[in-house]
């Protein structure tokens, strides 16, 4: 009977005992569940809940000139956070933050409204606001370090340097051409909201730290480009143009000391410049180049053996060929290849066309670079048009010799004349002089790149002689400096009118030159886009050739180069002599005989009469000026051949004077630089 009593509890007990491991199952289970199966995902909710990722800000690269002065650097600001639950009252953190940050108590009341956790009050806070408030020491304020592009030189060099986004990315110009270089990589850090230490909240961990961008030394030299852009506002002021260029470069290394262009931009505030306005003028615009091409189709017909200095031509006052007639500046009459090239003598170009093949032309043209980019360090520069012969009219080669029917870039002349000045080598152009990292240690040291030979010394110092002949008495007067010799080219090229021809009020004018002339320094172009103003002055010579000389005194004397134009011809003469190393042969030449044999029976029967007579002058050694000197001082008459130091006569030193009184002087063909 006890057995039978006891029978229900025991039912009950393992009923308890099965729903209990029922529970305990189910339990496990569950933990089970959430501890392996589910932990990741429970894991990062509660990550999310407590932890959260920020990137860091890398410090994106300086951008220097030549001399170190920054033209774009990264300054730091800080943006403010607010963690609701370490913030005792919301009302006296806001009353603390609004003596320092430019926001009212209201206002960070109802920024931070009814969230929790970190919430970002203010963005690109001052350093020095920053710091005040960290005297502060507000409870539940922190401060997050961030940077922010700045110029300092404001609108100097904005067409070429360009600026950033809000992300630190390259927008325009070299800080776009070089974002990966100046970039760098961002940093990531961990921000927790529980506590993991005695100390208290921990506020961040820096998982990778941030990693700087390269800085950029440019070969642009700040005061250069300063001295540009003040010309070129003069140029603005006084003739109201569309725009205005220049370029600076130094044609033996190929360095761009200075690049600017008119309208420009304040790079700190770029959202208010228009698009056309950033344009990159030197780099990505082209345009007939007119006049100062001339001196390549004369490189052309020397080269080729078509033509030498002492080629003349007739000029009636235009060029003509059948079906076409090019007007000229005036009635030249007979000129040598010279002075076709320092009038700027239209008649004479199209002669010169007309004795070299096409091919002749376009090869030169192209070993000079015009149709090919230059290769510079710039955003989206212009090829320019240059046709091959296939494509050209009967026409098209005197067109192409006096600069039309092809459009060039400033950097493409610049390029091309660095040739004439530095010898006769295509050099590319360059902006970059050496990469470097945070730590100022060098990265990659650019150095000079020379593309090709296009014409030899020889040839490059005949054509330097010319351009000097320009400025020195010729269309480019204006150009003339008052310490320094200078050559170049003036130029006033019609625009071509869409619908066929040319206009007649709308040019560009410029001054392509090199400086000093025979041993240059510098190339230098100015040119100006549609100049406003009377025609008939609207020409290279008088707009843009009294800038030249402006920029290129103060430019030379920057760069300490000694002035050469204080020497005297004959000084000027003997220093290249004395540079160069050229010794002058003293033995006298054989040359012809002007005078009759009467002449010299006459000169034997007068020595024999006279001890006394009057003997022809040593010129040996004398440049060509100081022999002119000579000879007119005796009131003698001479014919030269050369155009360097005198090396023989005829008739030999001492000897008796003829009657004739003509001497025939033969001198070097050019000084060798």
């Amino acid at each position: 009977m006890s057995v039978r009593a006891m029978q229900p509890r025991t039912m009950r007990a393992l009923a308890l005992l099965a729903l209990s491991a029922l529970m305990t199952g189910v339990f496990i289970m569950r933990l089970v569940q959430l501890q392996v199966f589910q932990y990741n995902q429970w894991a990062q909710r509660s990550t999310k809940n407590h932890v959260s990722k920020r990137v860091l800000d890398m410090k994106r690269g300086n951008i220097y000139d030549r001399r170190g002065d920054e033209l774009a650097i990264s300054v730091d600001t800080y943006t403010v956070f607010l963690y609701t639950r370490e913030v005792k009252s919301l009302s006296e953190a806001a009353n603390a933050l609004a003596t320092v940050l430019p926001m009212s108590r209201e206002e960070i009341i109802a920024k931070v409204g009814d969230r929790s956790g970190y919430i970002q009050i203010y963005k690109e806070l001052e350093p020095n606001l920053a710091m005040k408030l960290q005297k502060l020491n507000i409870p539940g304020v922190n401060l997050e370090s961030h940077y922010r592009r700045y110029y300092p030189q404001k609108s100097l060099a904005s067409n070429l340097i360009g600026f950033t986004g809000a992300e630190q990315q390259g927008l325009e110009g070299l800080e776009k051409l070089f974002d990966k270089t100046l970039r760098g990589y961002p940093g990531l850090a961990v921000q927790e909201d529980i506590s993991l230490s005695e100390s208290g909240p921990a506020r961040m961990r820096i998982i990778t730290p941030p990693m700087g961008g390269s800085n950029i030394n440019l070969t642009i030299d700040s005061f250069i480009q300063h001295v540009i852009e003040s010309e070129l506002a003069k140029l603005v002021e006084q003739y109201d143009p569309i725009d205005a260029t220049a370029i600076v470069m130094d044609p033996h290394t190929g360095e761009i000391l200075g690049m600017g262009c008119l309208p420009n931009y304040d790079l700190n505030n770029f959202g208010e410049a228009k698009p056309d306005t950033r344009r990159n003028r030197p780099a990505t615009d082209f345009f007939e180049p007119g006049s100062c091409i001339k001196i390549l189709a004369v490189a052309s017909a020397i080269e080729n053996g078509k033509a030498d200095r002492n080629t003349r031509f007739y000029c009636r006052g235009f060029g003509e060929m059948p079906g076409r007639r090019i007007r000229c500046h005036g009635a030249h009459g007979l000129v040598d290849t010279d002075k076709a090239i320092a009038e700027s003598c239209n008649a004479a170009m199209m002669q010169i066309s007309q004795m070299i093949e096409p091919s002749m032309l376009y090869r030169t043209y192209k070993k000079f670079g015009f149709g090919d980019p230059t290769g510079a360090e710039v955003v989206a520069e212009s090829n320019g048009i240059f046709r091959a012969p296939s494509k050209w009219s009967a026409f098209s080669p005197s067109s192409i010799s006096i600069g039309q029917e092809m459009t060039v870039t400033g950097l493409q002349l610049v390029q091309a004349y660095s040739a004439i000045a530095n010898g006769g080598n295509l050099i590319r152009p360059r902006l970059i002089k050496r990469i470097t990292s945070q730590d100022s240690e060098i990265r990659e040291d650019f150095e000079p790149e020379i593309v090709r030979r296009v014409i030899s010394p020889e040839i490059a110092r005949t054509l330097r002689r010319m351009l000097m002949g320009v400025v020195e008495g010729g269309t480019g007067k204006m150009a003339m400096l008052e310490d320094y010799t200078a050559g170049g080219k003036t130029s006033t090229a019609q625009k071509a009118n869409p619908r066929g021809g040319y206009f007649n009020d709308k040019v560009v004018v410029s001054f392509m030159g090199m400086i000093p002339a025979m041993d240059p320094r510098i190339v230098l172009l100015v040119a100006v886009n549609e100049p406003k103003g009377d025609e008939r002055t609207l020409f290279g010579g008088k707009v843009t050739a009294p800038a030249f000389a402006r920029i290129a005194d103060r430019v030379l004397k920057h760069l300490k180069v000694p002035p050469d134009r204080s020497l005297t011809p004959e000084a000027r003469e003997e220093q290249l002599l004395k540079n160069n190393k050229i010794t002058v042969k003293q033995e006298i030449i054989k040359l012809p005989n002007l005078i009759s044999q009467a002449h010299a029976s006459v000169a034997s029967a007068a020595i024999s009469a006279s001890d006394t007579c009057e003997l022809v002058p040593d010129l040996r050694g004398k440049s060509l000026k100081a022999a002119i000197q000579t000879i007119n001082s005796r009131e003698l008459k001479a014919i030269f051949e050369g155009n360097g130091v005198v090396i023989a006569q005829q008739p030999p030193p001492g000897r008796p004077l003829p009657n004739s009184r003509i001497l025939r002087v033969k001198l070097s063909p050019d000084f060798i630089e």
